[in-house]
């Protein structure tokens, strides 16, 4: 609930933030492209010794928006799957999302998001080849929790052994996302645009820097 609160703020803000766009910008929609370096602190909960966490990843994003004001964007966006993953040795033990577990052997957990997709509002801003960016919205995704298993990893009671590689949980839901950046004018109807994003999935905190190309028609 706080989440949407804030969400419903930002949209708010940026609704009555000022116009100022070129005259002769008569373009209504866009295409962007780019990729993104992500974040995710979804298996930071398994921090320890003995255990190693990659928690970083480079999607893809593409996004099509059109603009419903000189300044004012509907924008609706598709980031590919990413993958974040931490490897443990036999002893560990603990709680991942609400379930104990206990590791006896080598074990490699990875979250593997499948595409997800943003819809929200984009505010843009500035004047000359300079702008500023703000984006604000819904986030929906979906994750798999998979164990590389060679010995025995117990979760939630249930035993997996041998050597194999076994999904054990798995999550979706959708989340408010907040982001802002910088555009530069490349020509009258493309740009590059450097932006900060930060959202959650299943209760965790992800963030990441993308870099777009952006062509209007």
């Amino acid at each position: 609930m706080k989440n949407k609160l804030g969400c419903i703020l930002i949209l708010s803000i940026i609704s009555t933030l000022p116009l100022a766009v070129a005259a002769d910008d008569s373009s209504k929609a866009y295409f962007s492209a780019g990729m993104m370096n992500m974040t995710d602190k979804g298996l930071d909960v398994l921090k320890g010794s003995g255990v190693t966490i990659d928690d970083s990843d480079t999607v893809a994003t593409f996004s099509l928006g059109y603009r419903v004001s000189p300044n004012l964007a509907l924008e609706g966006s598709i980031v590919s799957g990413g993958e974040v993953s931490a490897s443990m040795s036999g002893g560990e033990s603990g709680t991942l999302y609400g379930q104990t577990y206990t590791v006896s052997g080598t074990v490699s957990v990875k979250a593997k998001s499948d595409s997800s997709y943003m819809l929200g509002l984009k505010y843009s801003g500035g004047s000359g080849p300079l702008g500023i960016n703000i984006r604000a919205g819904q986030l929906f995704w979906e994750v798999d929790y998979i164990a590389s298993v060679s010995g025995t990893i117990t979760y939630g009671g249930i035993a997996y052994s041998g050597s194999s590689s076994t999904r054990f949980h798995t999550a979706n839901g959708s989340d408010p996302y907040f982001g802002f950046g910088m555009s530069y004018a490349l020509r009258k109807n493309s740009s590059i645009d450097l932006d900060y994003i930060s959202s959650k999935i299943n209760d965790s905190d992800i963030s990441g820097y993308s870099l777009s190309l952006v062509s209007k028609f």
